[in-house]
Order: structure tokens, then C-alpha cells, then sequence
């Protein structure tokens, strides 16, 4: 047996195995990730060019942006480059025939390919690292320089429209001044009874949790929506618990957050009063998402030992290259569709989130398991 080489008696057979499989993996995994990257990139190239011809900004600038889109490119392709690789690596051992020498000298089918589960559960983890730490950072730099150099608009002083709750309290203000800390056309609502006590004011100052309301109108009503009290006022002082920079604020996207960010959002806009069902469908895809990988790897695997059989299997081949295209093409089909469905209330935001990753998990482990038990 192999065991009594001396060459294995030093190293022991299945860390060779081990090695072997790692090497074969990752070596076409890196060839991927930067093939689907400059394809990512020159997509990308197109628009910038486009802008900065008509901007006038120098090349400098173009490569700069470029490497800031060079995270979120990379990880947007390596479920892809994980299921390329796999497939490379088991298609080749079956067509070689060593699938079938290993299997046949005692060799359990899920310890050959243990390894490689192993391996795309680290990238997963590694694709998760990068998506929270290194691509929110590059997009807000990405999206400050398009807006210095390419576009030449500063973000405005001024904010309109800006509505939240605090406890018993509505709020609508129409126009803030961020610099001079001004509202103008102040609503508050405060619950009380059958019908809302009403205060409106013409402007307004702030500082933190403290207003100051001037010229303004206070009305209060009975039961039945007659009016209780009515009365003007030159200047109003209120306590607002909430402070409302977080309302008014230049926001970052879900993009240019990481799950900790994201997660206060979140928590910032329900004590608000305010509707996060979208962020918290994309704070779970940051989770979601870098999983991907792994499922592409059970995906790539199990069609390798389901349709490739023998070294003569071509047809085998490509029927496994043809379902592994198309299966990750209804892949994103799925996540599309749960994902609207989840943002629009109709699906639960874990399960909307999830379902891709269960389904495919579930359908790929079970025909893993089939194979290496009956086969």
C-alpha cells in the first residue's frame, strides 16, 4: 500500500491528499478572481473614461478609482472563481482517473473532497473580512473623489424634508441648515388623547436636544376635534430626546457601511419612528452574501461526482459545466426574487435573505452525501 512508501510514511497519506487538493484549488482560484476582476474593472473603465472626458480630470484620477472599486470587485466574483476552481480541480482528477485509484485503495469519497469544503468555508470567512472591513472604506472613498473630482458638487448645506419620531412626537421640518443649525418650517405632533396637541413654528434653532421654537402657533383640541386652546408664541423651548444630526445627516449607503454601522442605522431610525425593513434585508446579505462561497463549492463538488464518472465521461463534462452555469444563473434569479420579497414585506427578512443559501446548501450536501455513501 501506498502507506509503506517511505516518502508517505514521513509525511502520512492524507496530508499528501490534503496538500494536494489545497494546491489544486487555489492556485486556479487566484487565476479566477483576477480574471472575473479585470473583466469587473474594464466595465467599470467604461463609465469612468466617459466622465472624465467630459470632467477633464487626469488619469491619476481614473486609476485611483479604479483601485478604490478593486474590493468590492473581488468579492462580488469569488463565489464564482470558488465554484471554477472546485470544478477545474474534480473534473480533472475524475477525467485522470484518480478519483476513482484513490476510492478504489480505501479512500472515503468525503475525505478526498474534505478539504476542499474546509477551504471554501475560509474564503467565505475571508470574503466576509474583506466586504466588512476593506470595501465600505474604499466606496466612501470612491464616492468622495467622484464627487471632488468628477462631478465638482460638494454635498449641500441645506436639508429638506426631514421627518422622525421621538417617544409621544412627530416631527416634519422642511428646510435645515447644517452650518447654522436653523429649521424652518417646524411641525410637531405630540400625542395626547383622543387628538394631538400642535405646535408650528416659522423657524427654529438647536443645539443637541434642545430647540428653541420661534414665531409659532400652539393648538390643542377636545375629544370630539373642537379646538381647547389656541395661542401664539414669540419663542418656544422644548427637550427633544433624540438628537436630530442622526436624521439629517449626510448618510452612507448600505454599501459604504460595515454590519456594526449598519446595525446602529438601524437601531437609530426605529427609535426614529422610521422604516428599516430594507436596511435589515441588507444587513443580513452581509452575511449572506460572503456565504455564497461556500455553497458554490458543495454546488461544484456534488455535480463533479454526480455527472463525471469515468476519464472518458466528455459528455459527463458537459452536462456538469452546463448545470453549474445555469444553476448559479437561477442562483441570483432567487436572491433577486426573496430579496424584493423580504423589502416589500411579504417574506421574512431572514428567510428572504437566506433561502439561495439553504436551498442550494441543502440540494448540493444532500447529493454530496448520496455519492460518497452509495457510490
Amino acid at each position: 500500500m501506498l502507506k509503506n512508501i517511505p516518502f508517505f510514511k514521513k509525511f502520512g497519506y492524507l496530508t499528501i491528499i490534503d496538500r494536494y487538493v489545497l494546491k489544486e484549488i487555489i492556485n486556479p482560484f487566484i487565476l479566477a478572481v483576477g480574471g472575473f476582476a479585470i473583466i469587473g474593472l474594464v466595465d467599470i473603465l467604461y463609465f469612468l473614461v466617459d466622465i472624465a472626458v467630459r470632467s477633464h480630470v487626469s488619469v491619476l484620477v481614473i486609476i485611483r478609482l479604479l483601485a478604490y472599486k478593486l474590493p468590492a470587485v473581488i468579492v462580488l466574483f469569488f463565489p464564482m472563481a470558488v465554484i471554477f476552481a472546485v470544478m477545474l480541480l474534480f473534473v480533472r482528477m475524475a477525467k485522470d482517473n484518480e478519483l476513482s485509484v484513490l476510492r478504489t485503495s480505501g479512500i472515503n469519497a468525503f475525505r478526498i473532497i474534505l478539504p476542499a469544503i474546509l477551504l471554501t468555508i475560509g474564503i467565505s470567512f475571508l470574503s466576509f473580512y474583506i466586504n466588512e472591513r476593506l470595501v465600505p472604506l474604499a466606496n466612501v472613498a470612491s464616492d468622495n473623489l467622484i464627487k471632488k473630482e468628477l462631478k465638482k458638487s460638494p454635498p449641500p448645506d441645506i436639508k429638506k424634508n426631514t421627518v422622525f419620531k421621538n417617544d409621544n412626537r412627530f416631527f416634519y421640518i422642511k428646510e435645515i441648515d447644517t452650518k447654522r443649525n436653523i429649521m424652518e418650517h417646524v411641525l410637531v405632533f405630540e400625542s395626547q388623547r383622543k387628538f394631538p396637541r400642535i405646535l408650528t413654528a416659522e423657524t427654529a434653532t438647536f443645539n443637541d436636544y434642545k430647540w428653541v421654537l420661534q414665531n409659532g402657533l400652539v393648538q390643542e383640541f377636545h375629544d370630539d376635534g373642537s379646538i381647547r386652546f389656541m395661542n401664539e408664541f414669540d419663542e418656544l423651548k422644548i427637550n427633544v430626546e433624540q438628537n436630530i444630526r442622526a436624521f439629517y445627516r449626510n448618510k452612507k449607503k448600505p454599501k459604504e457601511m460595515d454590519s456594526r454601522e449598519l446595525r446602529n442605522e438601524i437601531s437609530t431610525m426605529e427609535k426614529g419612528g422610521l422604516n428599516t425593513r430594507e436596511l435589515q434585508v441588507e444587513y443580513q446579505l452581509k452575511r449572506a452574501t460572503p456565504a455564497m462561497c461556500a455553497v458554490f463549492g458543495l454546488v461544484g463538488i456534488a455535480f463533479c461526482l454526480s455527472f463525471v464518472k469515468t476519464g472518458k465521461d466528455w459528455w459527463g463534462v458537459i452536462l456538469a459545466i452546463c448545470a453549474a452555469v445555469l444553476t448559479v444563473g437561477f442562483y441570483f434569479f432567487l436572491l433577486a426574487l426573496f430579496r424584493a420579497f423580504a423589502k416589500e414585506g411579504s417574506f421574512p427578512i431572514i428567510l428572504g435573505s437566506w433561502s439561495p443559501n439553504l436551498i442550494y446548501g441543502l440540494i448540493a450536501s444532500s447529493m454530496i452525501y448520496y455519492q460518497c455513501k452509495y457510490r
